[in-house]
């Protein structure tokens, strides 16, 4: 008989109608580490343990914050806190469904909460080991450079007595010494002029205006660059065009032909036509205002695969055209990652002046 749908609840009804007698609501902070500080519910049987496997002290590397569990047997409900230590901008929710996919993890359902200590990233992934089904969920938020993820993990057997449980302990965690800032890196402005506009981009990032750009038209290119600033790793360019008042604005079609052309004249050649980016790859695209949609595709470029992806805004008469080429995340999941946010953060932040 065919096992019923995975249940991924966003309520506790039962566990909260008994909180106050079965859970505690826990205070940790790791030794010598106060700004690790964190408070989660968790049921009051459960064994607690400071730390779990290897204690990681490298970049990118999670380590263990705390970890609390029902029995040792295998497969048994588990709630382990984590946190990474990051040195640049990246889209936290890519990260983490990247992170669960190449542990083998296929993913049920991701989408954003609010919470505590602000908004995080819920996501749910099962997978088969040795012939049994485990279902794993995660939720991931930062303040500054820190990503602190809820892993809550059981055999699908034990799912849907734990599945509420492991709701309350992702909704509940706060960070005690929250720094409230979600930015892993500095931001610093840049803008060109006719028209005037600025946008904001990661520290590690260079930029200048583009010179020479025809009338009406003003640009600034963002370059990511390797440790010794001789390689180009990721690019981006923010275009501003004033149209012509007389003149129908340009359809979307119209423009993403452009900009695709203007991609292809610099060397990149498309693999397969290029896709519109969904609502569930771009997620925070809607917020922006005078979103009008965009692209993505592979195709290669100076003789490697890389990833394009366009975006246009149009405000005021105006429109921004937004361009990014990066390596694929097989190739180099980190630069990848970067260059995504580095688009997110200038499509955000483009401002007319």
């Amino acid at each position: 008989m065919p096992r019923a749908a995975l249940d991924v609840p966003v309520t506790a009804p039962h566990v909260l109608a008994t909180m106050k007698q079965t859970h505690v609501n826990a205070r940790i902070t790791p030794s010598g580490e106060p700004a690790l500080a964190y408070g989660i519910a968790v049921p009051k049987s459960w064994a607690y343990s400071k730390e779990f496997g290897p204690v990681a002290r490298e970049p990118l590397a999670p380590r263990g914050l705390g970890f609390f569990a029902i029995s040792t047997a295998p497969r048994s409900p588990v709630i382990a806190v984590t946190v990474t230590s990051l040195l640049f901008e990246i889209p936290i929710d890519a990260w983490a469904v990247h992170a669960m996919i190449a542990e083998g993890w296929t993913t049920v359902s991701a989408k954003w909460f609010p919470g505590p200590s602000g908004p995080f990233f819920d996501i749910t992934g099962t997978r088969v080991v040795d012939d049994v089904e485990e279902v794993r969920r995660t939720t991931a938020r930062n303040d500054g450079p820190n990503i602190f993820c809820v892993n809550c993990m059981c055999g699908r057997d034990g799912w849907d007595a734990a599945k509420e449980i492991f709701w309350a302990a992702h909704s509940t965690f706060e960070l005690l010494s929250s720094t409230h800032s979600t930015r892993i890196e500095p931001w610093l402005s840049t803008g060109a002029e006719t028209p005037d506009f600025q946008v904001a981009h990661p520290r590690s990032w260079s930029a200048e205006s583009v010179l020479g750009a025809p009338e009406g038209v003003s640009a600034v290119d963002l370059r990511l660059l390797n440790a010794a600033k001789d390689k180009l790793l990721a690019y981006v360019q923010v275009k501003a065009e004033r149209e012509e008042r007389d003149e129908e604005p340009a359809p979307l079609d119209a423009l993403q032909g452009r900009a695709l052309a203007k991609l292809e004249h610099a060397g990149f050649t498309p693999s397969a036509p290029m896709r519109a980016l969904g609502e569930d790859e771009d997620p925070r695209a809607p917020a922006t205002d005078g979103w009008l949609g965009g692209l993505v595709g592979r195709g290669h470029l100076a003789g490697a695969e890389v990833v394009a992806r366009t975006g246009f805004v149009r405000r005021a008469g105006v429109v921004c055209s937004l361009s990014m080429l990066g390596p694929t995340r097989e190739d180099d999941t980190m630069t990848a990652l970067r260059a995504q946010r580095a688009f997110e953060i200038v499509r955000t932040t483009w401002e007319l002046l």
